[in-house]
């Protein structure tokens, strides 16, 4: 696994075009219309921690979603935290710190920069309750000429009043000069041009889109002598075991998955089916997929993924009688979809839809559909979606396939980290 991700680094220079790389300034929309992020929890003097996509309704220039803090303390002091947010670390030179703020008390609103220079100077606004405000803060004021490195961006109440219930909304925080240079920030977000393939979904050969050597196909279950045999009894070119036909269909339908069963029941499946081929490279080799898929996640933080197709039809082997003497072929398909890492690195993700990644004997790509927003989204072959989750831990992917007749639900899970 080292080796393939020390191979990745140096490919996916070569292969990804990163335009928040280049050095032009551009703005950088820390938070809008509800993306997530995290408070850090050492040195945070807030009486509660904040909700990131609070309703209050319309306030004047304040559009829900927005970030919203409430509380009280029996002793006055500051209130103060530091966010995390999904596309810092970004470098700024120059430009504005925007924000929209609005406060239920009269308030001293303070906003400030950290990074590895530590802590920036802070900007003080008084603040006049029940009016939203739309600030601004020059970054040369925060931090002086130059570029510096943003990690975090710090907000905090001052003076605040003990037995005061107090409540901040803040909303639309940006950069309008600065680029978005990795470490935390949302792969996904950054504007690059994945590299699509072109390619017929039946034809097995693939040349290796982020390896430098093609992967070996698994061991194959028959014996050349098995093989004419059983080609002389069916016309498909895989023949598994019943046992391991209604542990595909298992894990296909299974409600309930950890993140880990989820990611191996992908490539364990597909093993099932490439290792009892009756016919060597009958469909793109879906271990090697698998690994490429993989090389590419971990080059993208796991914050952007394709997406393992399997559409495959085989026969499996039933007894014909009550001793199970002799047995019989039955015809069956498998359709499902996969992720090559159990772990997404970020509330949000990123999904393409490859044709290189699907391994087919049949000659039209599944249509892919995946719940987002509460509706039912049409994932295009050759194009991309960005799913958003709403808190860590697991998390759960609902996905409908439907091709040649056949339409499989099929739940995908995934750890957010």
């Amino acid at each position: 696994m080292k080796s393939r991700m020390s191979r990745c680094a140096a490919l996916m220079g070569t292969v990804l075009s990163l335009s928040s790389y280049a050095q032009v300034c551009q703005e950088i929309s820390l938070y809008k219309n509800g993306e997530s992020g995290k408070m850090e929890t050492a040195g945070m003097t807030f009486p509660e921690a904040p909700e990131w996509s609070a309703n209050w309704g319309e306030m004047e220039a304040l559009t829900p979603p927005y970030i919203r803090w409430s509380g009280m303390k029996d002793k006055a002091g500051d209130w103060t935290g530091a966010l995390s947010l999904d596309k810092l670390p970004a470098t700024v030179q120059g430009g504005n710190l925007s924000l929209k703020v609005r406060v239920t008390q009269k308030a001293k609103f303070g906003v400030w920069l950290a990074g590895n220079f530590g802590n920036s100077g802070v900007s003080f606004y008084n603040l006049e309750p029940n009016r939203t405000y739309s600030l601004t803060a020059p970054v040369e004021s925060l931090l002086g000429q130059g570029k510096a490195r943003v990690e975090k961006v710090g907000v905090g109440l001052f003076d605040v009043p003990a037995h005061q219930y107090t409540t901040m909304f803040v909303d639309d925080i940006a950069f309008s000069c600065g680029i978005s240079d990795g470490g935390n920030a949302d792969a996904p977000n950054a504007e690059y041009a994945y590299p699509f393939s072109d390619i017929s979904p039946e034809k097995s050969a693939r040349v290796p889109k982020f390896m430098e050597s093609k992967v070996s196909e698994t061991t194959a279950e028959y014996s050349a002598e098995d093989r004419s045999k059983l080609r002389n009894l069916t016309n498909v070119m895989f023949v598994l075991s019943e046992e391991e036909h209604h542990q595909i269909e298992n894990f296909v339908h299974k409600e309930n998955l950890t993140a880990q069963e989820s990611r191996k029941g992908w490539f364990r499946s597909m093993f099932f089916v490439e290792r009892n081929r009756l016919k060597d490279s009958s469909i793109a080799n879906p271990k090697a997929l698998f690994y490429e898929a993989e090389i590419f996640a971990a080059g993208m933080d796991n914050r952007a993924m394709p997406l393992l197709l399997g559409n495959v039809d085989y026969a499996y082997r039933v007894c014909a009688d009550t001793a199970c003497e002799t047995s019989q072929l039955k015809n069956s398909r498998v359709l499902l979809a996969g992720l090559p890492s159990e772990n997404v690195g970020g509330s949000r993700l990123k999904l393409f839809y490859d044709p290189y990644f699907v391994s087919t004997n049949r000659k039209t790509l599944p249509k892919v559909e995946i719940w987002s927003g509460n509706q039912w989204k049409i994932l295009e072959p050759k194009s991309e979606m960005e799913l958003e989750f709403e808190s860590a831990g697991l998390q759960k992917i609902r996905l409908k396939l439907t091709e040649g007749g056949l339409t499989v639900n099929q739940n995908i899970f995934v750890e957010v980290k």
